[in-house]
């Protein structure tokens, strides 16, 4: 008898401890997180333009709510042309899952931008894009 009242109050106490343990965690910082996960990387896409031609662009986002967006379209006839553009940035909501850029020379535009499972997508100019971690 005085095995089970013994196992019934260890069982008792472990399932206090367990509903205990759900509790949000103080320390933790949503915003720290999201913006290192965003500013850690760089981002890249591949993709063929417009006109045909295929493009290289890479994103860069810096904790100071700025970034750079480096792409670079390839020719046919194996010229190139790079072009800069720097911008800035800001959390669109209290998820952190969403952005918006506000560039400072150009007309690109980003919506409905989302991070998950290690990609970066948005709609850009109207087109779904999928950008991916850059490693160098």
């Amino acid at each position: 008898m005085i095995k089970k009242n013994i196992l019934g109050l260890l069982f008792l106490l472990s399932a206090l401890c367990l509903f205990n343990s759900c509790e949000d965690d103080p320390y933790y910082d949503d915003y720290g997180w999201e913006t290192d996960a965003l500013c850690n990387n760089t981002w890249v896409d591949f993709y063929t333009n417009s006109n045909g031609y295929k493009c290289e662009q890479r994103l860069d986002f810096y904790n100071d709510h700025t970034g750079k967006d480096f792409t670079i379209i390839y020719y046919p006839n194996g010229m190139t042309d790079e072009l800069k553009t720097s911008f800035y940035w800001d959390w669109e909501d209290d998820y952190f899952d969403s952005f918006y850029v506000e560039y400072v020379n150009g007309t690109d535009y980003y919506e409905d931008v989302r991070i998950s499972n290690g990609y970066l997508k948005c709609v850009l100019n109207g087109d779904r894009v999928t950008f991916e971690p850059f490693y160098w």
